[in-house]
């Protein structure tokens, strides 16, 4: 929950209202400060974690200024988001005296939006809208398409961001940007952050921006450098050192990327996330006791409908089982059966474990199990014959993807892992004709599985081409 943007809290406009609050409570004293500063406070306590605190200065902010829209607004959002609570929120709305202003209008669209009623808000809005001063007319449907689209209503957002006569306005270009990204247009998202960093060279929030644009549209090593553009302007910055972490992860570089989680950690530790990414990476550098640490704090820190843990409850898994600690590892996998999860999926995973440990006859239970359950789905024996290749039966694996093919004449995934078989079992014939089947069908996952074979720049289009010329070669 936040009004303000993260650069605001780095102001020197918002450290002379923090010093002044805080020197007026070291003193024992009630600050002079207005309503809307008591509420910057507030919100800058609550970012920090600090809710009970935040809390506490909003009450203190409505026993001054009783009415008052920011501190009302403040508690009815903390009622909305994080109490699911529709009906408090709507009370402290109405206690709002002045209900002609904008922001009443935009929280009472929300408690529709949050109740699900997403034509209703608009609606709602369409009769406001035509009521609004001229000279505000522009940052109402500015306001109301962020407002849509912190509900991901991007249909809606769209819709009222037409309206914007002035596009140079930065409040359009944000959101506009913002569109662009939910929307996979990065090249577009990228080129508006790059005008917003032009105008304001020192904002976090729009080198933190650019660098999960940049991310996304896997230009790595630039989202790095933005990430970093960020971290200089504030070290404690929580979203640059989790982007720069995220893309040190990506390149293959654990050592660091584990040391930007662990500073994301100490600045945000009661995010599941944090603690997530820090047990991966101490499981990738073979930690596993520090690992499973992590990933059990992890479990600790989530919600019980968190989507996080189904990885955490697999990475916690595997990290047993390479210690040894097999009927542990299944007892974690335990805990995903009652999870919101593709079970089929896990059911295999729990095969593939045992296969590793060596228990194959578990594993086979396992995987006809997931497959009885799926409906002899391909794609789940697609999952039972990776499994079996990633756990060194290549014999069976080779049987296992010729079956797949066999019985199903329009099924095109997983040809190379067909041909990264017949490559170790040196059926070169076959080899080649797999190869190029999954040149064909599925270039991106060619790369992933059969890339190790080939010089690290070359396009997948140019496999085939050149390995028959290797193979040819070697004759």
């Amino acid at each position: 929950m936040s009004y303000n943007s993260e650069d605001y809290f780095l102001s020197n406009e918002f450290r002379s209202v923090l010093k002044r609050f805080e020197k007026a409570e070291a003193d024992g004293n009630h600050a002079m400060l207005d309503s809307d500063e008591l509420v910057d406070v507030a919100e800058y306590y609550y970012n920090t974690g600090n809710v009970k605190y935040a809390l506490e200065i909003i009450d203190t902010a409505l026993s001054v200024y009783p009415g008052s829209v920011a501190p009302l607004l403040f508690k009815a959002r903390v009622a909305l988001i994080e109490e699911k609570d529709v009906g408090m929120a709507e009370a402290y709305t109405e206690m709002i005296e002045d209900k002609a202003d904008l922001d009443y209008y935009y929280m009472k669209a929300e408690i529709l939006l949050a109740g699900g009623h997403a034509a209703e808000a608009d609606e709602y809005l369409e009769k406001k809208y035509v009521n609004v001063d001229d000279d505000d007319i522009d940052y109402f449907v500015i306001d109301t398409a962020a407002l849509f689209l912190d509900y991901m209503d991007m249909d809606m957002a769209e819709k009222w961001l037409r309206r914007v006569d002035d596009e140079d306005l930065i409040e359009y270009k944000e959101q506009k940007a913002r569109i662009m990204f939910e929307k996979g247009d990065y090249e577009g998202c990228k080129k508006l952050y790059n005008e917003l960093i032009d105008k304001d060279p020192y904002s976090t929030h729009y080198w933190n921006s650019l660098a999960s644009s940049q991310f996304f549209s896997n230009d790595i090593e630039d989202s790095i450098r933005s990430s970093e553009y960020s971290i200089a302007i504030n070290p404690k910055n929580a979203s640059a050192l989790l982007n720069k972490a995220n893309g040190l992860y990506n390149l293959g570089n654990y050592a660091e990327a584990l040391k930007f989680y662990l500073r994301y950690n100490e600045l945000c530790p009661n995010d599941e996330y944090g603690e997530m990414l820090i047990g991966f990476c101490l499981l990738l550098s073979d930690n596993y006791e520090g690992a499973i640490s992590h990933l059990r704090k992890a479990e600790e820190l989530s919600l019980p409908q968190s989507s996080n843990l189904v990885d955490i409850y697999k990475d916690w898994a595997f990290a047993l089982c390479r210690l040894g600690r097999v009927d542990e590892c299944l007892d974690v996998l335990d805990k995903t059966f009652t999870l919101n999860c593709d079970h089929d999926e896990m059911m295999v995973y729990r095969g593939s474990l045992l296969i590793g440990a060596g228990r194959y006859r578990e594993s086979k239970a396992c995987f006809m199990r997931a497959m009885s359950d799926s409906g002899n789905s391909p794609r789940i024996f697609m999952k039972i014959a990776i499994a079996v290749y990633e756990g060194g039966e290549l014999e069976m694996a080779y049987k296992l993807f010729n079956a797949l093919f066999s019985f199903n004449s329009r099924w095109t995934d997983g040809y190379e892992y067909l041909a990264a078989c017949c490559y170790d079992l040196g059926k070169t014939d076959e080899f080649l004709a797999n190869l190029k089947k999954a040149v064909e069908f599925s270039p991106k996952d060619v790369k992933l599985v059969l890339g190790r074979l080939f010089p690290e720049n070359m396009e997948p289009a140019d496999y085939f081409q050149y390995m028959r010329q290797k193979l040819c070669d070697g004759l």
